[in-house]
């Protein structure tokens, strides 16, 4: 029977036509359909309904999506399989607490690699984490996650070359393993819990980053799951007719999941990766100058010139052919609350000038 619904299962991947051209397709096209609904979802939060249907910033907003579902549903199953695996045929001593051990501690610098990649600014990079009353040491973020790194990267390349060295080389190496090996892979393990609760002590938003994102990681781990199901039952069944009705309702189902796990990204944590990395955190500050008499009842700071009105400082929440969406609330409500925005022609503004946020903007304030 497994190998008839193999057979049959052959014949409809076939049927689709999966050569590499079609599954770039496919790739660009979830990207931009998930990009557009996830930004379509979050500007109307703003009040913004004005969407426009061609721009390619959709593709990246899908692929920073994309990227954290994957790190919190693949990524860990792929790596538990690939250590358990490796080391089980490798011969080496207590495998399973070895496996362990690699399994946290990859697992943790993927995540600490990903979440500095999209969420960190700047400004976090250089805030001093750590400072000696006894001394003046101090060390800012960036310098921490250089020694987190270093001690990461020596365990997960050269630990194995020294465990086969050991194994290879030593008449009792189960006492060197006792003694050493396994003692210092634990204690990489504690200094990486050590570096993450110095983050979640460093930086408070974090705290509230992982508390709203559990429903993004409820939604995510379902939708991975479903997915997996589905491809497990279509293996099981006999008949052609059988796969093609499965493959529809899993289809419907995995899109009704995507789109509840893309509102659970939307609502709790979009607003905390930077505009440069496909979300709506702020990185410039924005001021814009007109001579029309339109900036007078706009409820955001302004001061006048002797050519006009300078407006702000506001950020730009969203650009579109004739509008520009702005807001100048950037206090704790950002994350708690879906900021008030005012909508204004382009053809009013003579030219705006920006200037790049140096002090975190609305994230600094929320701490």
């Amino acid at each position: 029977m497994s190998t008839d619904a193999d057979k049959i299962l052959s014949n409809f991947y076939k049927g689709l036509n999966l050569d590499v051209k079609s599954i770039v397709i496919f790739i660009l096209s979830y990207l931009y359909s998930a990009g557009y609904l996830i930004q379509a979802a979050t500007l109307r939060n703003f009040g913004i309904y004005r969407l426009e249907t061609i721009k390619f910033q959709y593709i990246e907003v899908g692929f920073t999506f994309t990227v954290l579902a994957l790190l919190v549903t693949v990524v860990p199953v792929g790596l538990y399989l690939a250590h358990f695996r490796i080391r089980q045929k490798s011969g080496l001593l207590h495998y399973k607490i070895g496996a362990i051990g690699f399994l946290i501690n990859t697992y943790n610098l993927f995540l600490i690699i990903v979440f500095f990649a999209m969420f960190i600014t700047w400004k976090e990079w250089s805030l001093v984490i750590f400072q000696s009353n006894s001394s003046n040491l101090q060390i800012t973020l960036y310098q921490a996650f250089l020694i987190y790194l270093a001690v990461a990267l020596i365990l997960l390349i050269f630990f194995p070359l020294l465990e086969r060295l050991v194994m290879s080389k030593f008449s009792r190496p189960k006492l060197i393993y006792n003694f050493f090996i396994e003692p210092f892979r634990f204690f990489a393990v504690l200094f990486a819990i050590m570096f993450d609760l110095l983050l979640l002590h460093s930086f408070p938003w974090i705290r509230t980053l992982i508390l709203g994102g559990l429903a993004f990681l409820g939604t995510t781990i379902m939708l991975v799951g479903i997915i997996f199901v589905i491809g497990y039952y279509m293996r099981k069944l006999g008949d052609e007719r059988s796969l093609h009705v499965l493959a529809a309702i899993g289809s419907t189902g995995v899109i009704v999941i995507l789109f509840i796990c893309i509102n659970a990204y939307v609502f709790s944590i979009i607003r905390y990766i930077p505009m440069n990395r496909g979300g709506k955190l702020p990185i410039t500050r924005s001021y814009l100058m007109s001579d029309k008499s339109v900036f007078n009842n706009i409820p955001i700071n302004k001061s006048k010139f002797d050519e006009g009105t300078k407006l702000g400082p506001l950020y730009v929440i969203e650009e579109t052919k004739d509008y520009l969406y702005v807001t100048n609330e950037s206090d704790g409500s950002w994350y708690r609350d879906w900021a008030s925005t005012c909508a204004i022609r382009k053809d009013v503004v003579q030219y705006i000038q920006n200037e790049r946020i140096t002090k975190g903007g609305p994230r600094q304030l929320s701490q």
